[in-house]
């Protein structure tokens, strides 16, 4: 059996997590990061601290906190304020899996000498052909290997996901048999470090919102916008504008703080490019190699057929089927159940 420290943020999934180990008969210890310092979220880091405490209490198993507020606020908070600053739509979590949870966490864990790191993402891993694969979780509707995407085979290699077997009803199951009290606890918001569910309020704090021109893909003037971060590519609500067909926000040009707005047809494309690629479950393509399989150009949207021709750290994606994609979200490509690698999603 292993030394695993187990990242216990509190909720049902990590408290699982770390049952499952225990049962396992793995030497189990919990961690909580604090992520924010400043007021506006502080309750939110006490109360996941005060359940992550309570957790490892009735599992018998040692708790530590640790804080990684500044290392969180540069590598995550610094880089999502800056993406919504050039116009382009980051995704956190992907930023904070690899630098912060199997970043510094995982060298925390190290030097504590624990063999493994385990969280409560819902994917699984397994060896195949000497290389640590990383696999979608068995249940369609909480996979979370999308997340993950950014991990290096270093990493995979100390890493246990024990509820990439299970659904989250039979976690929730085992949570209510052995009495833990975050069983029916409601799903976490998506950004640990925002305390509203408005991210537009923080960013407020941190951007200015000037107010710009909505034109259309001709130039005309439709309206006015309230601040580019407030917009993101593929939105069609809230744009304030009256026209005879849906209108779709195109693009965002920063430099003269216009809100570009198109038809449907303008904003799904089937092609894009993909930045600082990260090849998971395959080794790295050799330059001009094409890669079929099934493409996610957000977390959790359908994935659709695609070929990505690969150069170096980057590669043009042509897709069967048009999607939205983004600027600054991720483009994943699976091969069934097995996630083969991703990038960073470029503009034309």
């Amino acid at each position: 059996m292993a030394r695993v420290m187990v990242a216990v943020s509190g909720g049902v999934d990590s408290a699982v997590a770390a049952l499952l180990l225990k049962q396992q008969g793995h030497e189990v210890c919990g961690v909580t990061i604090q992520t924010v310092a400043s007021a506006a979220p502080e309750p939110l880091w006490q109360d996941a601290l005060d359940s992550a405490k309570q957790i490892c209490a009735i599992l018998d198993i040692p708790h530590q906190a640790v804080d990684f507020s500044a290392e969180f606020s540069a590598h995550v908070i610094d880089h999502f304020v800056t993406e919504y600053a050039i116009g382009r739509t980051p995704n956190p979590c992907v930023v904070c899996n690899p630098a912060i949870k199997w970043g510094h966490l995982l060298d925390y864990a190290i030097a504590g000498g624990y063999e493994y790191l385990a969280t409560g993402h819902y994917a699984r891993i397994r060896q195949s052909t000497g290389r640590y694969q990383l696999l979608r979780g068995n249940d369609p509707g909480k996979d979370q290997s999308y997340m993950l995407y950014r991990l290096s085979q270093e990493q995979l290699a100390r890493t246990l996901l024990p509820l990439g077997e299970y659904t989250k009803d039979a976690v929730r199951k085992l949570a209510a048999a052995s009495d833990l009290p975050v069983a029916a606890r409601p799903e976490s918001q998506d950004l640990c470090f925002i305390a509203s569910e408005n991210y537009t309020d923080f960013l407020r704090e941190r951007l200015d919102f000037a107010p710009g021109p909505i034109l259309d893909l001709a130039g005309n003037k439709l309206g006015e916008h309230q601040g580019l971060a407030a917009y993101t590519v593929g939105q069609r609500k809230g744009l304030g504008i009256a026209a005879p067909r849906p209108l779709y926000v195109i693009r965002k040009d920063v430099e003269s703080n216009a809100l570009i707005v198109g038809p449907r047809e303008a904003v799904f494309v089937k092609t894009c490019r993909l930045s600082r690629l990260n090849w998971v479950s395959v080794p790295p393509p050799d330059y001009g190699c094409e890669v079929a399989g099934q493409l996610e150009v957000r977390y959790r949207s359908n994935p659709v057929n695609a070929v990505l021709k690969v150069v170096a750290k980057n590669a043009a994606a042509k897709l069967e089927t048009p999607q939205v994609c983004a600027p600054g979200q991720s483009g994943v490509l699976y091969d069934g159940e097995v996630l083969l690698g991703g990038g960073v999603i470029e503009p034309d």
